[in-house]
């Protein structure tokens, strides 16, 4: 397995997403998509994360900028797919938004 930290625009999330998801009928005739267990083990979509803390009225930290892009970790059940390392973050140890039970970041 192999854990990796990604960046994306909405759209751009949209698009790769459905490159390790897979759409099969259910039992009523519609349609169920999940993620493939052949590309990824688990996809944890964090989503923006804060750029800038301030406090409110009462004291209490509150996010006052949100990152662009969306932040998304992909433990992957072998290695990542090609076309993915461009949206690749780096993340200094210990300031991850997110782990997986076990594993460091950048775990081969």
């Amino acid at each position: 397995m192999t854990w990796k930290k990604y960046e994306f625009t909405d759209a751009k999330w949209a698009e790769m997403k459905a490159k390790i998801q897979k759409t099969f009928p259910d039992i009523e005739g519609g349609k169920l998509t999940e993620y493939d267990h052949e590309k990824v083990t688990a996809v944890v979509e964090i989503g923006k994360l804060c750029t800038e803390w301030g406090t409110n009225e009462e004291g209490m930290q509150v996010c006052t900028k949100q990152a662009a892009k969306l932040s998304v970790d992909i433990l992957w059940t072998d290695k990542p797919l090609t076309g993915w390392a461009t949206y690749t973050v780096n993340v200094a140890p210990g300031q991850e938004a997110h782990q997986f039970a076990g594993m460091q970041w950048g775990d081969e």
